[in-house]
């Protein structure tokens, strides 16, 4: 009898030495899955770029779960559309979070929507990563936040390449057009800043709605200035509407673009109209033969059936899913919130197919080979 009140006392002890987290199972995690969130607009104004969003997110992590998953786990996805609404955003994730019991989210789309989810990430303990979101506000990255990892560059990166374009070639009369929320906003000021550093102020500048109710004041506002060049900070339907409504007053403004009007509908939807466009890159020439992330994105997808749905979203997209189920892979088998978001930060210089993608604790960081 002693010997076995010896015996329990030392399993008792070995289970109060134990970390907590290895006693509790993680949100999200179970012997056979792993439940990712991703809440974006199927519907509203960014509705033409979400199907690239989910269908090759869908189409990589099939092939992974064909090969027996991660760890053998296979990844599941539960997708919610918030039309672009932030409201929705809010109540979608708290959902995914308290029923849907996801482990981590990814893709969430739109500054905004973003913004108005951070503090719901941030309560739970641990924190929910969050993966690729689609967005290149400084909000995600000064301060840095350590559950967010951010593959994409940002906007104020993307419009300080297209200022110094434009200023290297002698142009000067540079105009903005902006949306009228968080990522316009945040695009403005980065082109403002551009434009100072080289001693310049912009031409002039207008916001247009994401439903584009108001394009043909935009139009008015931009042409009546007769810029030489237009960055637009839009993305989707509104960039579509204010081209071809532009195009009707006057040919002789070019228009330049930030990386989220890269999918292959938007270029579709503008027609004749999106000859001479020019689109930021955050990721490698889609139709490389020489880049191996490029020809595998391909590949996958001309198995799927999706050949014809080559784009730069698509590509940026792949490398996103790449990038979480290598940190999946990372982390191991004892799964566990606190382990992911450390083997995500391990992630120095990780060479995705000759694209390597850096993610440091204090600054997302991507360079292309």
């Amino acid at each position: 009898m002693p010997k076995k009140r010896c015996v329990l006392g030392m399993l008792l002890s070995l289970a109060l030495l134990a970390p907590w987290g290895a006693l509790r199972a993680s949100p999200g995690v179970t012997d056979s899955e792993i439940v990712i969130g991703q809440s974006l607009g199927l519907t509203g104004p960014l509705a033409a770029m979400a199907p690239e969003l989910v269908n090759i997110t869908k189409t990589y992590i099939d092939g992974v779960n064909a090969q027996g998953g991660v760890h053998g786990r296979r990844i599941r996805m539960v997708t919610e559309d918030d039309g672009y609404k932030p409201e929705n955003s809010v109540r979608l994730v708290g959902k995914m979070i308290a029923q849907d019991h996801v482990f981590a989210l990814a893709n969430l789309t739109g500054t905004a929507n973003v913004g108005a989810v951070l503090p719901l990430l941030a309560k739970e303990n641990p924190p929910v990563p969050l993966i690729s979101p689609f967005t290149g506000a400084d909000l995600l990255r000064e301060p840095p936040i350590n559950h967010v990892f951010n593959v994409r560059a940002s906007y104020g990166d993307e419009v300080e390449k297209l200022v110094q374009h434009l200023t290297t070639l002698g142009v000067q009369r540079i105009s903005v057009l902006w949306m009228n929320n968080g990522f316009g906003k945040d695009g403005l000021a980065g082109a403002r800043k551009s434009m100072e550093k080289r001693g310049l102020k912009l031409h002039s500048d207008a916001p247009i709605q994401a439903d584009s109710s108001d394009v043909q004041q935009a139009v008015q506002i931009l042409s009546a200035t007769e810029p030489d060049a237009i960055i637009m900070i839009t993305a989707g339907a509104p960039t579509v509407a204010f081209i071809k409504a532009y195009r009707k007053v006057s040919r002789a403004a070019r228009f330049y673009t930030t990386s989220v009007m890269g999918s292959q509908s938007t270029i579709q939807a503008l027609g004749p109209d999106g000859i001479g466009v020019v689109v930021t890159s955050v990721v490698p020439f889609p139709w490389s033969q020489s880049m191996p992330v490029a020809r595998e994105y391909r590949e996958v997808l001309k198995k799927a059936g999706m050949e014809a749905t080559v784009s730069f979203i698509g590509l940026e997209t792949f490398i996103n899913a790449k990038v979480m189920v290598e940190g999946l892979r990372r982390a191991g088998r004892d799964l566990t919130r606190p382990r992911f978001i450390q083997a995500m930060e391990s992630m120095q210089r990780f060479d995705v197919g000759g694209f390597e993608v850096d993610l440091a604790r204090e600054r997302a960081r991507v360079h292309a080979s």
